[in-house]
């Protein structure tokens, strides 16, 4: 193996490991924002532009592994096989993925940065992108990475999903009881709880306003 080759490889695998440590940790930190897992003293402001940034950075990583694949000469690696998917004479099913996982990592980062533009509902859309985008990674990662049975890479693997799968999973939860939950609707919610929430509030209150119509209701009468 020539030097080139050598560092080509190598900056390959380097780059490709250190693109999934800032999406991981962008990944979880969006779930964390979402979930509001934040300490009062930390703004939130700094979390989301922290958030921006990690995942500009794993674009950027993404983008120098996919050019070092290309130009090691070793591999062999055409242009068209590292962007378009199925075209691959490598494991193409699994390279393809990750060619998604690009795409949609593009996509996404366009969304934010044209956020202004295309309102809050359809840049919520596309951020959703950035699970499918995790998951299209993991997968791509395991089943391409030379260094995927190597200890180090099992522990960036395991290490990397036992981060975001407990907070993927606080964040699905609510929603689950959420959805088997009837909320009444109209004038029936605003008699069952506005009565309710005001004598929660205001103890006594409901007694005294029932005896005030009782004493009224006898003059009346």
């Amino acid at each position: 193996m020539s030097i080139w080759q050598a560092v080509t490889w190598d900056v390959a695998r380097a780059a490709g490991f250190t693109a999934f440590a800032l999406l991981t940790l962008a990944v979880a930190l969006g779930l964390a924002l979402s979930l509001k897992l934040q300490s009062n003293r930390w703004p939130r402001i700094i979390n989301a532009e922290l958030h921006n940034f990690l995942t500009l950075l794993a674009l950027l990583f993404t983008g120098v592994h996919v050019v070092a694949v290309w130009a090691d000469p070793y591999t062999h690696f055409g242009l068209g096989e590292v962007l378009v998917p199925l075209v691959s004479h490598y494991r193409p099913v699994w390279m393809a993925l990750g060619i998604v996982g690009l795409y949609l990592g593009l996509a996404v980062g366009l969304s934010t940065w044209l956020r202004p533009k295309i309102g809050y509902a359809w840049w919520r859309r596309f951020h959703t992108a950035t699970l499918a985008l995790y998951a299209l990674v993991v997968v791509h990662g395991i089943a391409t990475g030379s260094d995927s049975g190597t200890w180090f890479g099992v522990v960036i693997y395991l290490t990397s999903i036992g981060v975001v799968g407990p907070l993927l999973a606080m964040r699905l939860w609510p929603r689950a009881n959420r959805a088997g939950y009837a909320r009444p609707s109209g004038a029936d919610a605003r008699r069952a709880v506005v009565p309710v929430a005001r004598r929660e509030m205001v103890p006594g209150l409901a007694g005294t306003v029932e005896a005030r119509r009782d004493g009224l209701s006898s003059g009346a009468r």
